[in-house]
């Protein structure tokens, strides 16, 4: 089995993984990170609930705004999800 060993003169893996702000709804989360080391590049998207390590949802999209489309939509369903899985409250007659 052979691995890829990483280039010692290439760029540092940090100078090709570029961070953005964080996308929350609810108690869950998108982290969006954009790969330069491919060609095109690639924008990751983890999603995670808080408080957890678990990643739920991981993407790939060509572009920053597909990226961001995707994790509102996911975010707005996990968060509904979860709400329809809460007890309900008894209401009381007044």
């Amino acid at each position: 089995m052979m691995l890829p060993m990483p280039d010692p003169n290439g760029e540092s893996e940090l100078s090709n993984v570029i961070r953005y702000e964080r996308l929350q709804h609810g108690p869950f989360f998108a982290d969006f990170r954009r790969d330069r080391r491919l060609d095109p590049e690639v924008y990751h998207c983890v999603i995670q609930r808080e408080g957890t390590t678990e990643i739920l949802r991981w993407s790939q999209h060509r572009s920053l705004s597909a990226a961001i489309r995707s994790a509102r939509a996911e975010l707005k369903h996990l968060c509904t999800r979860e709400q329809a899985q809460l007890p309900g409250t008894p209401v009381q007659p007044g």
